[in-house]
């Protein structure tokens, strides 16, 4: 709650600054998903494996994002800019939803009052706080420093980020370098202890994680087509009372973009090794293990009346787990073709299917089938706000965890909205 207060006093001071009311206007961003639903044997509305199978249908969270920027100097060609952002997460269940301990209702006589535990309703978060200086060496390139979302790359119908380095830390972006642009980022991603790791002297028990990122972006190959590489190095820097094996890894990653029916395609492939770099490829991963991961995902139009977007990814890990004899793989396919009837009016369908293998050998997998219809500021697969209301029914085709694992099926049914600006 101390980041609350001091956030709006960040934000009040930038407003009333008249250096800053002689330059640009305050940026005023933000993003936001929430509503309501329910199941029809869990109560309340269920989400089941949204990266894996999709996200329309299958969220029973709130989420918002609050952001603003402001340039508030200018000095030799070089613009100072001051970026904040807040985040909020909650399950959406209450009309009050903050932090700290509340209960409305009383308990039953002969309970002790004491006994009785109370979750926080939500979680408020500084996702970003920055300077940027931008022009520094006459170009499009901007310096860093501070808590920032760094060049994020994502899947959006299935809100799977699959290359993320955000946190706080500094660098140097789009810096022109021949055929393309380079990036080059430092940022703090300290580890728990996961894997045999003690360090007492060190943050309360977590290792100490640097993760340096360098990319090279923006390289035309023909006609719509552009690459970027990458290598993303994590470096534990252990202090005299650590104690087990080091988290490192390392994680390459190339990426295709191709321009396709008035939208894009791309094709991303990751391989990473060791505790960091295999666990961001496969979700799991200590040191001597591996993992590879191949995604194609994009949005195309067809006419004014269908846009249809996809994602198919494939992973797999060897020796990803202390112990497993087992390596782990994932398959995950998800189409969206979208039907629409004029600039405000669409039909939306959404399909999911997945299976796999945990690192213990255990099988896992499952469907998703979404309809919904909604109301949205355009007709763009991308317009935004949008309502909608949707059915969805999902099935677990390995594990039964539906209905108090009593049942291997769930239909969802809702209304969401969703907002970027």
């Amino acid at each position: 709650m101390k980041k609350l207060p001091l956030a709006i006093a960040i934000s009040a001071a930038i407003l009333s600054s008249n250096v800053m009311a002689e330059l640009a206007p305050v940026e005023f961003h933000g993003y936001f998903r929430g509503g309501v639903g329910m199941s029809a044997d869990s109560g309340q509305q269920v989400s089941y494996q949204k990266h894996d199978l999709g996200r329309l249908g299958n969220e029973d969270d709130a989420y918002g994002e609050i952001q603003l920027s402001k340039e508030i100097a200018e000095s030799n060609g070089i613009t100072f800019k001051v970026n904040t952002m807040l985040a909020m997460a909650s399950n959406g269940s209450n009309d009050w939803e903050g932090t700290g301990t509340s209960c409305e209702f009383t308990p039953a006589e002969g309970t002790n009052p004491d006994a009785v535990s109370c979750e926080d309703d939500a979680q408020f978060a500084l996702r970003q706080y920055n300077v940027e200086a931008k022009g520094v060496f006459g170009g499009d390139e901007v310096i860093f420093a501070g808590k920032r979302y760094n060049q994020r790359h994502d899947v959006h119908i299935t809100d799977f980020y699959y290359w993320d380095i955000s946190g706080s830390g500094a660098g140097i972006e789009n810096l022109a370098a021949g055929p393309g642009k380079v990036t080059a980022m430092w940022v703090r991603a300290d580890s728990s202890d996961s894997s045999g790791i003690v360090d007492t002297g060190n943050n309360g028990g977590k290792l100490n994680v640097n993760v340096f990122d360098l990319r090279y972006s923006g390289v035309d190959l023909w006609d719509g087509a552009s690459l970027e590489v990458g290598v993303d190095y994590a470096m534990s820097n252990e202090t005299n009372a650590h104690t087990g094996a080091l988290e490192e890894g390392l994680m390459v990653t190339a990426e295709l973009t191709q321009s396709l029916l008035g939208g894009f395609n791309k094709t991303a492939l990751q391989y990473g090794t060791d505790a960091w770099g295999a666990g961001k490829v496969s979700g799991a991963g200590i040191d001597g293990s591996s993992a590879f991961r191949i995604i194609n995902h994009g949005v195309v139009g067809f006419g004014d009346k269908v846009d249809f977007s996809h994602m198919i990814r494939y992973s797999v890990g060897s020796d990803v787990a202390a112990g497993a004899s087992d390596d782990l793989t994932n398959l995950s396919i998800v189409i969206r073709p979208q039907y629409n009837w004029n600039d405000n009016h669409k039909t939306i369908l959404e399909l999911g299917t997945y299976s796999g293998t945990k690192a213990d050998g255990t099988d896992v997998g499952g469907q998703k089938y979404t309809i919904a219809q909604a109301i949205s500021a355009g007709s763009s697969f991308w317009a935004r706000p949008e309502i909608r209301v949707y059915a969805s029914y999902l099935t677990n085709s390995e594990e039964k965890s539906f209905a108090g694992l009593t049942s291997d099926d769930e239909m969802n049914f809702g209304i969401q909205a969703e907002a970027w600006f």
